[in-house]
């Protein structure tokens, strides 16, 4: 499964610029799950390119490979997208999902100038 954090530009009260959660989505193979913020910001639609299958590919031909390359497409600095691998273990029903620690923190508002965080915002449901 890929869980993908989608963030958007603001500018917070002191005039700096910082990255606020707007979406998250989840995808299994070819099942896409919206889990929080706002759905208009996902286009399944969009291309992307993919080095397993040697071109562009879209959410039709493979929804996981798709959101995992989801970041390359989302490069222009007003949307940034954060795509991780969650890694599920399928021999004990209903067992918690084992994620891979990210990096970072991807849920905080970011401040560009600087690296701690700025701002913690709620996402509009």
């Amino acid at each position: 499964m890929i869980k993908v954090n989608v963030f958007t530009n603001e500018i917070d009260p002191d005039g700096e610029l910082v990255d606020c959660l707007a979406a998250t989505f989840e995808v299994r193979e070819q099942e896409l799950t919206v889990t929080d913020g706002d759905a208009r910001l996902i286009q399944v639609g969009i291309p992307v390119y993919s080095e397993r299958y040697g071109r562009l590919i879209d959410f039709d031909t493979d929804g996981e490979e798709w959101a995992r390359n989801l970041p390359t497409a989302y490069r222009n600095g007003a949307v940034y997208v954060y795509a991780e691998e969650v890694l599920e273990d399928t021999r004990i029903a209903g067992s918690d999902r084992i994620t891979m620690p990210a990096a970072e923190d991807p849920w905080a508002c970011r401040s560009r100038a600087a690296a701690a965080p700025v701002c913690t915002q709620e996402v509009a449901r």
